[in-house]
């Protein structure tokens, strides 16, 4: 009888995009110096520092905000029609 296989390792890390505006985004790459490693390990050490910072109530709120404002956004489109 034939041994099963041993699965292989996925990536270590996963792989998340972020959607800044234009002005933090080019503030962040000049002081990368436009090297896209460096801006990446920026916003990577950025965020690490926060959340060591914050505890799961205060990350539990920054998800409250994001579905206030879309409430609201979704309350203006539908003003404006």
């Amino acid at each position: 009888m034939a041994r099963k296989q041993r699965k292989k390792g996925g990536a270590r890390y996963k792989r998340v995009v972020l959607s800044l505006p234009k002005r933090l985004y080019y503030v962040l790459n000049g002081i990368a110096m436009g090297d896209e490693r460096k801006l990446n390990r920026l916003i990577k050490g950025i965020l690490e520092d926060k959340l060591m910072e914050s505890t799961v109530s205060e990350l539990e709120l920054y998800l409250g905000r994001g579905e206030e404002e879309e409430e609201e956004e979704e309350k203006e489109t539908q003003e404006q029609a």
